[in-house]
């Protein structure tokens, strides 16, 4: 198909606009990238959710904030599945404000109680700063998911591009390292690949569709300063021989991303060592095209989905 014509025009208004990042630090770029974002979202009462509390946890290098997004649920007072969800942003951009809509719209969808991970960021703190962070939001959730009104025995992970990353590590970890064991991992757009040469969609779609192979490889070289890091198992998820016993997935990809083929591998690869899992392509899209949540029918078609597919696998009977 071709691109999407109403992201087309979208994305030539962003590159008419775009202020000339290059000789940027990762900190402007950072703030240049979260002030495009929120202006992209819709105002946030337009997904409105019972309540939001802000949560301060130790983490492995001190205090680490969790953001958590309550259900409107009607007639029921029992806890709620839990659904972890680790932000975009190549490891280096991204905040609990710039993903505000986007959690209040999957907790809508879901009806599951969303807990977003204000993880550690590049390059300040590179690899392996993020994916620690990540585990330890899920342990500490698993361990005080009763106080919080959750249940520890119905956990996800979610997450999109470089999150989605983070929630497919740390479902992995999670089976190596004993546990807690979880429902599923919704993994949108997943950035899985952080080696130099890239599989074909890097070259295919390397420009002219918002997320460049350059900003990738820009993204990689502030998260994995030391280029022997590029080869950490943590890194290599396309490589690993055994994915057996990894919770249920849903990839989902889209057709203009630099990053498609990675997700769709990844989708292929669990699928083929008897994990359940579904591989959601949307034609005509972009990279990072959920956040026109309000503005484009896929991007609602993609929360919904996400949304549905995790009510399901975490109400789904033992």
């Amino acid at each position: 198909m071709p691109l999407d014509s109403q992201f087309g025009r979208w994305l030539q208004d962003a590159a008419d606009n775009a202020p000339d990042v290059s000789a940027m630090s990762a900190a402007e770029r950072r703030v240049v990238a979260d002030q495009a974002n929120m202006k992209l979202q819709r105002p946030p009462l337009a997904y409105p959710v019972a309540e939001i509390r802000n949560l301060d946890i130790p983490g492995p290098n001190g205090t680490m904030r969790l953001r958590l997004y309550y259900p409107i649920v009607h007639g029921s007072s029992t806890s709620r599945p839990m659904t972890l969800f680790f932000h975009g942003g190549g490891f280096v951009t991204g905040s609990l404000a710039s993903y505000d809509v986007i959690c209040r719209a999957l907790c809508r969808a879901s009806k599951t109680i969303i807990v977003a991970v204000d993880y550690r960021l590049a390059p300040e703190h590179p690899f392996p700063a993020a994916p620690e962070d990540a585990l330890a939001a899920v342990l500490y959730i698993a361990t005080h998911a009763a106080g919080l009104g959750g249940d520890a025995e119905r956990l996800a992970l979610a997450g999109d591009s470089a999150g989605a990353q983070l929630a497919a590590l740390t479902a992995m970890r999670l089976r190596d390292e004993g546990g807690p064991a979880l429902r599923g991992q919704c993994l949108l757009y997943p950035m899985l690949d952080f080696q130099q040469e890239g599989m074909a969609s890097l070259t295919q779609n390397a420009s002219g569709y918002g997320f460049t192979r350059e900003a990738r490889d820009w993204y990689i070289a502030q998260y994995l300063p030391d280029e022997a890091a590029r080869h950490h198992p943590f890194n290599t998820l396309l490589e690993h021989q055994n994915l057996e016993g990894l919770p249920p997935a849903l990839v989902v990809t889209a057709e203009f991303d630099p990053v498609r083929d990675e997700g769709a591998r990844y989708a292929e690869l669990l699928a083929g060592q008897g994990v359940l899992t579904r591989h959601s392509h949307y034609y005509g899209m972009i990279h990072a095209f959920i956040r026109r949540l309000g503005q484009h029918v896929q991007a609602d078609q993609a929360i919904d989905e996400c949304g549905v597919w995790l009510r399901r696998v975490l109400t789904a009977a033992d």
